[in-house]
This record gives structure tokens, sequence and C-alpha cells, in this order.
């Protein structure tokens, strides 16, 4: 079986992990078994967010894995639509595979139904961008016959990072936190505004357009030789 299968090992291994580290952070979202006076009380009762926060982070990296996954077994000539349904195929399991969390993690943000629903669908362009950013890295590794691993993971952390980073700096940049999935996962949560959400959809969505575009001209450069 091909190792960019869903059913492969190597995804199977990949969806375990993805599924047992979100299940921890669940578990530590859930509010401890203390008197009810007692956790209205307490500040540090528990962290109701912490698990859509680390579900957008780990999904990310899931993403990573599977775009530099399918890379090694894919074709030069593979065409985009195929590739995409690829993509999709491990990102849509991955999302199912979660759907109890999801479920649960309403009963933590009783009044987030919404953004629970914006924050899955954001994850689902977000992980299709990610999956073409690492898919496009590993292809140019093999070429220079050299791996992309560091730089792949490399781009991600700077991807959530730098951005979080910036918009925290002033208020009146705040608007950058948008750009990254853990900024964005934080806005959500909380109430993001129309432009936040604008913003944190537009980059990965014309990411997703301008490596897609990137892709055709590779295959075309391919037929012609």
């Amino acid at each position: 079986m091909r190792s960019d299968s869903v059913f492969s090992m190597s995804s199977l291994q990949a969806y375990l992990s993805l599924t047992v580290l979100c299940g921890i952070a669940l578990a530590l979202s859930i509010q401890p078994s203390l008197r009810i006076a007692a956790v209205h009380a307490s500040d540090l009762s528990h962290l109701p967010s912490l698990f859509h926060l680390v579900f957008v982070f780990l999904f990310g990296l899931f993403s990573i894995n599977r775009g530099a996954v399918i890379a090694a077994n894919a074709s030069a000539r593979i065409l985009r639509l195929k590739l995409m349904f690829r993509f999709l195929e491990h990102i849509a399991c991955g999302l199912l595979l979660l759907l109890p969390y999801f479920v649960y993690s309403r009963a933590l943000l009783p009044a987030k139904i919404a953004g629970i629903f914006i924050l899955v669908l954001y994850v689902a362009v977000s992980s299709l961008f990610f999956c073409l950013v690492s898919f496009r890295l590993e292809q140019r590794g093999d070429h220079r016959k050299r791996g992309a691993f560091l730089l792949r993971y490399g781009l991600y952390a700077t991807f959530c990072l730098v951005p979080l980073a910036v918009g925290m700096s002033h208020r009146s940049l705040s608007v950058i936190l948008s750009v990254s999935p853990i900024g964005l996962a934080t806005r959500v949560i909380g109430g993001a505004s129309a432009i936040e959400l604008f913003v944190g959809f537009l980059v990965p969505s014309s990411g997703i357009l301008w490596l897609l575009n990137g892709l055709r001209r590779i295959n075309r450069r391919h037929l012609a030789i």
C-alpha cells in the first residue's frame, strides 16, 4: 500500500498522534472536579480554550507531514485535481476523527458554536495551504537531492509565531494576529471581528491559488520536455 494512502501505516500513525495529542489538550481544558463555588472563585481553575489552540496548531503540523509524504510518492506530472483530492482526503479524515472532540468542546465554550464552526472551516482551508507548501518544499528538496524537513517545519513555526508576536506588540497591529493560525484561533474564541476573519482566511486562500498556479507552470514545463 502506498505510504500516502489514507489507510497506510504512515497515515494511521499520523492520525493516532493527532487524536491522542488533541485528546490530551481536551482533557486539560476540562474543568477540574472541585466544588462549583470553589471553581468559580478560582482564577486558575481551567483553560477552556486550550483544546482549540492546540487543535489548530497540531492540525497544521499534521498537514505539513501529509504534504511531504504525498510529495514523496507523487509523480512529477501529477494532475492538480488529483493532488488536491489527496490533500482533502487526509484533511477530511483528520477532521472526522476529531468530530467527537468538537462536539464535547461545545460544552466548554457554550456561547461559541459559530466560533467552533468557523475555526474548523479555517483549519480546513489553512491545512490545504500547508499541505501545498510542504509538497512544494519537498519537491524542491528531492530535486536538489536533499530533504526539506527543517525548512518546512521552520517555516510553519515562523508562520505561527512571527505574526503572533507582531500582533501582540502594539494595539494598532492587532489585526496581524489573524495571519497566525494560533492568533486567529484566539480571536475566534474571543469573538473575532469581520476584518480579522477576512485577513485570516485571505492569507491561506491566496497562498493556495498562488501555489496551484506555480504547480501548473511546473507541469507544463515537464510536458514540454
